[in-house]
Formats: C-alpha cells, structure tokens, sequence
C-alpha cells in the first residue's frame, strides 16, 4: 500500500450502511462483517475516488485524532480489508 493508492471496493463484496454501519457481505467466503463508525467513515471513502492519504486527512479532522494516530489507524485498518480481499489498491482513480 502507497500514501497516493486508491482503495476500492473487492469485485465479490456486497455492502449496506445501516444505521451508520457498514454491512459487507463476502460473497466467496459468506461471511458478513460489521464495522463501527470510524470503519464505516473509511470503507465510506475506499471507493477508488479517493487517495489513502485523503482517507487519513478525513479521518483524522471528522473524528479529532492526530495525522499521525490517524495514519496508523487507516494504514492498518485498510491492510487488514486487503489482506483479506475486501478491497484492492488501483495506482489512479477509478
């Protein structure tokens, strides 16, 4: 993962926000995972549209933590999702 990838969307990952939460559905596996606000607020801006360091700029001014604590955060946060095909990184916007 580089500062300027996009996050996007897995091909075979189905998600709803309900009641400002993230719903994602894991077609290949058929698991279904719920992510708190600050997850939702990141999956929300991993739509290829939007850098991982816009991610970071966001997160770290909607919810009040520092550069570097909101860094860390999306860095591993979004290492996890692709780790677990949830989402991949596009070099430009998509």
């Amino acid at each position: 993962m580089k500062w300027a990838d996009y996050p996007a969307p897995h091909s075979q990952v189905a998600t709803q926000i309900v009641d400002d939460e993230a719903v994602i559905v894991l077609a290949d596996a058929g698991e279904i995972i719920v992510l708190d606000p600050v997850g939702t607020r990141v999956w929300e801006l991993s739509d290829g549209s939007h850098t991982v360091q816009q991610i970071v700029d966001v997160i770290g001014d909607e919810f009040e933590v520092t550069r570097d604590q909101a860094r860390a955060d999306v860095a591993e946060f979004l290492e996890t999702l692709a780790r677990e095909k949830i989402i991949v990184f596009e070099e430009s916007a998509t």
